[in-house]
């Protein structure tokens, strides 16, 4: 699971910085395809779209696996990046299909605009895809049903008839004050 993981994190990465700065580049200045031709801009959407709806079904695939493992914590954090998948698809969609409309009216402004969120989208997609991979390590240490606590009373004398009470059989902790 750990590697189908891994293969949407890298999958996400090939190309990118093909198409426009690399991510270093591209979070202190402004993401621009003003150098690549509109095909150029729409294969690197549709590229986008590809890869998000690859990342999707991967995470479905490791929610499967949670499924049948029965483990909660891991199915909610995976359930989470599904959710942040599925909107990050929706906006590639929006923006592949806005930019096909933008080359055909020759519109280099709403072009740009499109790619731009096209190359956002992605490059997102690669954050919740690795975000998705590290549930599986956050969660790998947890056993759900399988984990028991056994009290062990270490004190002087007998432990107490009730876990956790007073050797009285009280409950209430002691005055915080002397003058109640």
């Amino acid at each position: 699971m750990r590697l189908l993981a891994l293969g949407v994190a890298i999958g996400l990465f090939v190309g990118a910085p093909a198409y426009a700065q690399d991510t270093e580049a591209a979070s202190g200045a402004e993401i621009s395809g003003a150098d690549l031709t509109s095909k150029q801009k729409m294969e690197f959407a549709l590229e986008t779209v590809d890869q998000l709806d690859t990342a999707k079904t991967q995470v479905l695939q490791m929610i499967e696996d949670a499924q049948k493992n029965k483990d909660v914590i891991l199915l909610n954090c995976l359930n989470e990046r599904l959710g942040l998948l599925k909107g990050l698809h929706k906006v590639a969609v929006d923006a592949k299909d806005g930019l096909a409309e933008a080359i055909a009216r020759e519109n280099v402004d709403l072009e740009e605009h499109n790619f731009r969120k096209a190359y956002i989208a992605r490059d997102q997609g690669v954050t919740v895809a690795a975000e998705a991979e590290a549930c599986i390590g956050q969660v790998g240490t947890s056993f759900p049903g399988k984990t028991r606590v056994i009290p062990k009373y270490d004190g002087p004398g007998e432990a107490d008839s009730d876990f956790g009470a007073a050797a009285g059989g009280n409950t209430r902790p002691p005055d915080a004050s002397p003058l109640d």
